[in-house]
């Protein structure tokens, strides 16, 4: 076997990198890798490691545009990778010239694979870390330019996972922050907070929160866990705010009481938690899922208001319904 080649073990230790976010000038700190067949087996084979040498073949590839493999790097990097991406990430948001449409193109879809890395693959709550910047560098974008809601729904994905449905309803927090004329740091906690909103449910079982139809009432039971689970690994993380905290703690609270995790009523839910609990459920009813069609925005707004308005502050409901405005 050539020395340079890496025998994959668990299916799960090599991540696909997008090559965009790679350094044209050659400072990756991390070995990169290609997916090839080696007697029958899969084999990841180091195409370039982070020695000066090899980083002069990323650059030819990144020059020339020349690619017809996808690229890999081991999950222990993945640190070094995102952390790589958003600064690869800011310098695009910077630059004048790159349309608006591509810079949050290019930020939902970091978002998507740091969720993704977190929910389907266990990865480390580390990794949460990068998501503050990535968010951070949405707010830039959104808070200089007229980008309503929706355009904000044209960005999202409507097909429902976890994972994306944690990065739209961090942005439609953000978006509502934004077009609220709420201030900077308030505006990325709330996009923040709901972007984390369901990390919980990744210390539920997998065939719980995938599961096609109506949970059982036991199944829900257990489901209901992941709220003070959320609020739990945020706060063992230590660098979270306490309203980014209780976005994960309280967003299935009821205005009206009658919620979980603590039956918490009006002003003793967080403004935030209130906020993106009105997110959470406008992004569940308007994305697909196997078993349901998404509703468009109005019939989703109208439920909202007509058959859910004790779940909600319907103050906020209401602002959020104005700030839709005729585009639904």
């Amino acid at each position: 076997m050539a020395e340079n080649e890496t025998t994959i073990t668990k299916g799960l230790e090599y991540r696909p990198i997008n090559i965009e976010f790679l350094d044209r000038s050659g400072n990756e700190l991390f070995d990169i890798f290609y997916k090839t067949k080696y007697y029958g087996s899969v084999k990841y084979v180091k195409f370039a490691s982070s020695n000066p040498e090899h980083q002069e073949k990323v650059r030819r590839l990144l020059e020339t545009g020349d690619c017809t493999e996808d690229f890999y790097i081991h999950e222990k990097d993945l640190f070094k990778y995102y952390s790589h991406a958003t600064k690869t990430l800011s310098t695009l948001v910077k630059n004048p010239r790159v349309p608006l449409k591509v810079k949050t193109e290019k930020i939902y879809d970091v978002s998507k694979t740091i969720m993704k890395e977190f929910f389907d693959y266990n990865a480390s709550s580390k990794v949460l870390s990068s998501s503050e910047e990535v968010m951070g560098l949405m707010d830039d974008c959104m808070s200089t330019s007229d980008m309503g809601f929706y355009a904000v729904s044209q960005l999202t994905n409507k097909d429902y996972y976890t994972y994306t449905h944690s990065v739209n309803v961090g942005i439609y927090c953000m978006t509502f922050g934004v077009k609220s004329k709420m201030p900077s740091e308030e505006v990325r906690q709330l996009g923040l907070g709901g972007m984390l909103h369901d990390v919980g449910k990744s210390k539920i079982p997998h065939e719980l929160i995938n599961k096609d139809g109506k949970l059982t009432d036991d199944e829900f039971e257990k489901v209901k866990f992941h709220a003070p689970l959320g609020a739990e690994i945020l706060n063992e993380l230590n660098c979270y705010t306490h309203n980014v905290v209780s976005m994960a703690a309280q967003h299935h609270e009821k205005f009206e009481g009658g919620g979980y995790p603590k039956g918490l009523v009006g002003d003793e839910i967080s403004m935030y938690a209130r906020i993106c609990k009105i997110m959470d459920v406008y992004d569940a009813l308007t994305t697909r899922r196997s078993y349901k069609k998404a509703m468009t925005a109005y019939d989703a707004l109208t439920l909202m208001r007509k058959q859910m308005a004790s779940d909600f502050d319907t103050h906020l409901l209401d602002r959020f319904i104005v700030l839709m405005g005729p585009e639904i």
